[in-house]
């Protein structure tokens, strides 16, 4: 569809790689990763407590998933949840994470810090990114509380963030769809604008014809079935990434990058990896 612009997929080893929408999947844990390349993703965000938004995850964490995948790993930074404005001592953690993470070679950093009248702190930024030398630095979505869209992205592109994760200010992607291809245009390809928020195979082809983006991010999360005679009566629900949805969400992407077969047809497998075949 010319609405679409897909980028070129570096799993073609071709002279003239075919363009493939990336799905980014974020995950919580080592299950969810292994799900997350089964179903095809393309690039991981690890954290930690996905229902407080998502925070750094442990460092065993970060080492095991890498362990468990080939997949980049994008990992987040936040040290707490509630809102993005934090005390130095604060970002004096975040800069610790960084250097015990760096040691890893992770694909790269997932943070961001306002000011408390919601405008971009420059300075917790600029420290941040330092620490991360040459490994780029996505800026998450404290992007959506800043109180005007076009300044934050000045400063995000002045900062050097590669890319910029966000909803439009509304609960889903969908919902915020005019506002992130608003954002997309004023970033006129200096900044990576990934779309996330309530992001499903329904509803991809939607987002990505209304924002002009080409990568989707989503946590693609599903109820873990529990028995009460197993050890789990008395906690709430537990989520976990589904490889189905991850899978449907993959398959929408490449029909609509022209790698999938029509709708009726069933998917083909993903193999090992989590590339299609073909893709």
């Amino acid at each position: 569809m010319n609405r679409h612009s897909p980028v070129p997929d570096e799993a073609d080893s071709g002279p003239h790689p075919k363009p493939r929408f990336v799905l980014e999947v974020c995950c919580e844990s080592l299950s969810d990763v292994v799900s997350a390349e089964a179903g095809g993703a393309d690039r991981i965000e690890l954290c930690s407590a996905l229902d407080l938004g998502g925070l750094t995850p442990s460092l065993g964490l970060l080492l095991a998933a890498q362990a468990a995948t080939q997949l980049p790993i994008w990992v987040m930074v936040r040290p707490r949840g509630g809102d993005f404005v934090y005390a130095p001592d604060e970002v004096a953690v975040m800069a610790r994470d960084v250097e015990l993470c760096r040691g890893t070679h992770p694909a790269g950093y997932v943070f961001g810090a306002l000011h408390p009248d919601g405008t971009i702190d420059r300075d917790a930024c600029r420290k941040l990114l330092d620490l991360c030398g040459p490994t780029p630095a996505v800026f998450h979505r404290a992007f959506d509380r800043t109180p005007v869209l076009s300044d934050a992205l000045a400063a995000v592109s002045e900062l050097g963030f590669r890319r910029v994760l966000t909803s439009g200010r509304e609960d889903t992607a969908a919902a915020g769809a005019s506002a992130i291809k608003r954002v997309r245009d004023r970033a006129a390809g200096r900044v990576e604008v990934l779309p996330c928020g309530q992001v499903r195979a329904e509803n991809v082809e939607h987002l990505l014809a209304a924002t002009g983006c080409d990568q989707v991010h989503g946590s693609f999360t599903e109820v873990v079935p529990l028995g009460d005679a197993d050890g789990h009566s008395g906690y709430g629900p537990r989520m976990r990434v589904s490889r189905e949805q991850v899978a449907a969400a993959r398959y929408e992407l490449d029909r609509l990058a022209g790698f999938a077969p029509p709708r009726g047809r069933p998917p083909r497998t993903v193999r090992p990896g989590g590339v299609p075949p073909g893709g």
